[in-house]
């Protein structure tokens, strides 16, 4: 185990920074053992740091950091499960799934995340079929705030407190997840009038296995996308792996920056950008790859995020009021509104807990009306539960009213981590001190 004195932590995003006391990269468990027994005897606290992919603060360290990256590597893997060290990042886990023809059933839009990272925020794809990440764990180990290691199995109550977890319980060294034999998808875009969307999104949601819609601020148009399961051949003039490195290594590397540099001097040719990019931005309908490829997106142009999770029946009232209020304002905002589905689960602190949810995301680029883009929406969400890993305002008490086991969170909380060894600026706003 080093401990050592690098560089100030930074969010993906480039919003949240900061200069922890120290930085220690544990090598096995026996080493975070160690290291949270020496932090609470020293009266200081630790916070683990993924992949830092969250755009709200929620792995900011205000005293010692973790970092899980030598922490890696499956550990068990099974027909039906794999067992997998929390540092391991996605897309490596992917790769060696599909390696033995085997995959998750639901994955996020970005697979550069920890696997505990992304279990933690309540990390989703766009299913109302399977739930969020956090609903494949069927185990969970960790080390406690007192150094000591607690096996969470699958029939365990506690488990489904920890599912989504924030970083409060533990340092959670080993997750294991179900696993189905891979499959391909074939992807078909179909383009609606933007007033039209809302009014029909339930059925939108119900449509297919997995389906999202996106829509470019003051286009006409949206795009709803369906992924359905297929045994045919996969796409290979051009292939879904060769559109994704032109996506990542021309595009969004050379391409969208430089429209974004234009679109940050001159905010007024956004809407005619974004109509003319609706019809073709997502790329060929058809197209046929494998589902962990095709469910997630290229690396994106560097951005901000905010997100609300709301219940599905309510979700197209509020499409429409968000949309309406962008063309009132005319805000320019230069990356897509993300409307997705998650199927209700049992997680305590799970945005989709007790419910099938819309999750309703607010995207753009730090320019001109970004600031203004985001308070507008949330004055037109209103009261909904936030994306976990994504910018938000709320403080405790606008959140515990949204979740009926807000108070067995905080009790597992207390029994975890008595001496608030893992507490730290995110979970002080979020959870109180």
């Amino acid at each position: 185990m080093v401990v050592s004195a690098l560089p100030a932590f930074r969010s993906w995003s480039g919003v949240e920074s900061a200069v922890p006391s120290g930085w220690v990269r544990p090598q096995t468990e026996a080493d975070v053992r160690s290291a949270v027994r020496a932090a609470r005897y020293a009266g200081r606290r630790l916070r683990v740091v993924g992949a830092g992919h969250s755009f709200s603060s929620a792995a900011l360290p205000d005293d010692r950091a973790m970092s899980l990256d030598e922490v890696t590597g499956v550990v068990e893997l099974g027909a039906d499960h794999v067992r997998v060290r929390a540092g391991t990042r996605l897309r490596d886990l992917s790769a060696a799934l599909l390696a033995r023809g085997l995959t998750l059933p639901v994955v996020g839009s970005i697979q550069a995340q920890s696997v505990a990272g992304a279990i933690a925020t309540g990390t989703h794809g766009s299913s109302l079929v399977h739930g969020n990440l956090a609903t494949l764990v069927t185990g969970m180990r960790l080390v406690d705030g007192r150094g000591e290691v607690v096996e969470l199995a699958e029939e365990d109550p506690r488990l489904a407190g920890a599912r989504v977890h924030l970083g409060a319980l533990g340092v959670v060294t080993e997750v294991t997840l179900r696993v189905v034999p891979a499959f391909r998808l074939r992807q078909t875009i179909e383009h609606v009038d933007v007033h039209g969307l809302g009014r029909r999104l339930e059925d939108v949601a119900r449509s297919a296995e997995w389906v999202k819609a996106w829509w470019l601020p003051q286009a006409s148009t949206a795009q709803i996308v369906r992924y359905e399961r297929t045994t045919d051949a996969a796409s290979t003039r051009p292939s879904a792996a060769q559109l994704r490195a032109l996506d990542e290594r021309v595009l969004h590397r050379w391409v969208f920056p430089a429209m974004v540099r234009l679109q940050h001097r001159r905010p007024d040719v956004v809407p005619t950008l974004n109509e003319r990019l609706s019809g073709f931005y997502l790329g060929p309908s058809g197209l046929v790859g494998q589902s962990s490829l095709m469910l997630n997106t290229p690396m994106p142009v560097v951005h901000r995020e905010t997100e609300a999770a709301v219940p599905l029946a309510e979700a197209g009232e509020l499409v429409d009021r968000v949309v309406r209020r962008v063309q009132r304002d005319r805000i320019s905002a230069n990356f897509p509104l993300e409307v997705r589905f998650v199927r209700g689960d049992d997680g305590w602190l799970s945005p989709a807990e007790g419910r099938d949810t819309c999750q309703v995301g607010a995207y753009a680029t730090d320019g001109p009306d970004r600031a203004r883009y985001f308070r507008a929406f949330w004055e037109e969400v209103g009261t909904a539960r936030p994306h976990w890993g994504k910018e938000l305002h709320h403080a405790a008490e606008d959140l515990a009213p949204l979740y009926p086991r807000w108070q067995e969170f905080l009790s597992l909380r207390k029994e975890l981590d008595p001496d608030g060894v893992f507490d730290g600026p995110f979970l002080r706003q979020v959870l109180g001190a």
